[in-house]
C-alpha cells in the first residue's frame, strides 16, 4: 500500500522537476522502494551530499590516529596551499585554522562557490561560461585566493564553504597516502558495496554521458568539463540504491563509530531556516519550516545545491534520499519531502 501510494505521489511531481530520483528504506515496515523518472538505476551528481563521504573519511583518519580533530591544518598542507586564504585584515590566521573549523565551516575561509569574488563575478558564471575547463583542486583553491577575501578569524563565524572541504580532500590525500577517489572506494564504496558511485572525473569507468541532467541558473551542466569543480567539497557521482547503503552503513557503524558520529551530529550552527550544520552533517527540523510539521521527525544528513538530499531518522531509522536535479527547485524539493515524509507518518500510525 505504502509503495502505490509513494508511487503515486512522485509520478504526479515528477513532470514539476528536470528529473527525479528517490529511494527510501523504512525498516519497521520492511520496505526499500526506489523510483526514477528516467532509467531505474539512474546515475546523478550528488552535489554537496558527498560532503557526508568527506567528513567521513576524515573522522575515519582521526579514528586511525592520523589526525585530530583540533590538529592545525598548516601541520599537514604545505604553506603553498595555505597561503593568502586565511588573511584577515593583513594578518595570516592559518596556523589557526583547524580540522574542526574546516569541517564545521567556521575557518573564515570564503567560499569559491556561492560567495561573491571582490570584483562582484561569481564563480558560476565562469562554470558556465567555460564549459570545457577541467578544475583541478589547486585552481579552486586559487580561485578564492586570488579573487576572494578571508570573512573573519577562525572560529568566529560560520560560511558554508566548499573551499574548505576542498582543503579537507587534500588532508584525506596526505594522511592516507593515496588520491581522494581512492580513499572513497577503499573505505567507503567498496566496504559498502556501493558499485555504481565513483569521483567524477577522477574514478576509472566515470561515463558523463549516464549522468542525469543536472540544472545551475537554467543551464543543464550535466555534461560539461566544469562540473569537475566540485572534488571533495561534492563531484561523487551515484544512485538512490548506493545513497541508501551508504547511510546505514554509516548508522550501523560500519564506516566510523558511534562516538565519531555523535560528533558529527553537534548541530551548532544554523545554516538556513530549519537547517543546521555540525561537522560534515546537517540536521533538518521540520517543525521550524511550519509549526504544523511539529509531528515530523528530525532528520539527519546533508543536502546538495542541485537538489539532492540524503536523510535518516535515528529514531524510527528509516533512510531515505531524493533527487531533482536543479539548483532552482531545491526549496521545491523540500515541499516534495516534507510531502513525503507525511505520507510515511500517516502509514507508520495505521500500521
Amino acid at each position: 500500500m505504502i509503495k502505490t501510494e509513494l508511487e503515486k505521489l512522485l509520478s504526479k511531481h515528477a513532470k514539476n522537476f528536470k528529473t527525479l530520483q528517490f529511494g527510501c528504506h523504512i525498516p519497521e515496515m520492511d520496505i526499500e522502494y526506489h523510483y526514477s523518472s528516467s532509467d531505474s538505476n539512474q546515475l546523478f551528481h550528488s552535489a554537496s551530499v558527498g560532503k557526508l563521504m568527506t567528513a567521513s573519511l576524515v573522522f575515519l583518519a582521526i579514528e586511525k590516529g592520523l589526525l585530530q580533530l583540533d590538529s592545525p591544518i598548516s601541520t599537514i598542507l604545505d604553506r603553498d596551499t595555505l597561503d593568502g586564504l586565511f588573511v584577515v585584515d593583513g594578518q595570516d590566521f592559518q596556523d589557526q585554522a583547524t580540522i574542526r573549523h574546516l569541517l564545521g565551516h567556521t575557518s573564515g575561509i570564503n567560499d569559491y562557490f556561492e560567495s561573491k569574488t571582490i570584483d562582484g563575478s561569481s564563480f558560476i558564471d565562469d562554470v558556465l561560461r567555460d564549459q570545457d575547463t577541467l578544475w583541478a583542486p589547486s585552481d579552486l583553491l586559487d580561485f578564492t585566493r586570488s579573487r576572494q577575501q578571508a570573512i573573519a578569524q577562525p572560529g568566529q563565524k560560520f560560511l558554508y564553504s566548499d573551499t574548505g572541504y576542498i582543503l579537507l580532500g587534500l588532508v584525506i590525500e596526505k594522511v592516507f597516502g593515496m588520491p581522494f577517489f581512492k580513499a572513497l572506494e577503499n573505505f567507503i564504496f567498496k566496504p559498502v558495496d556501493m558499485s555504481d558511485s565513483g569521483l567524477s572525473f577522477y574514478s576509472p569507468g566515470f561515463d558523463q554521458s549516464k549522468l542525469a541532467p543536472m540544472y545551475i541558473n537554467g543551464v543543464d551542466v550535466h555534461l560539461f568539463k566544469s562540473l569537475s569543480c566540485d572534488f571533495s567539497g561534492g563531484g561523487i557521482y551515484t544512485t538512490t540504491n548506493d545513497l541508501l547503503k551508504f547511510i546505514r552503513a554509516f548508522y550501523q557503524e560500519d564506516i566510523i563509530t558511534q562516538a565519531s558520529i555523535n560528533q558529527m551530529a553537534s548541530f551548532d550552527n544554523r545554516f538556513h531556516v530549519g537547517l543546521y550544520y555540525g561537522l560534515g552533517m546537517m540536521q533538518a527540523r521540520f517543525k521550524e519550516f511550519f509549526f504544523l510539521l511539529k509531528h515530523l521527525p528530525t532528520l539527519q544528513g546533508h543536502i546538495g545545491v542541485s537538489g539532492a538530499h540524503i536523510w535518516y531518522d535515528p529514531i524510527s531509522k528509516l533512510s531515505l534520499t531524493l533527487n531533482v536535479g536543479n539548483a532552482k527547485d531545491m526549496a521545491k524539493s523540500f515541499r516534495l519531502l516534507i510531502k513525503i515524509m507525511q505520507l510515511l507518518h500517516k502509514a507508520r500510525k495505521s500500521k
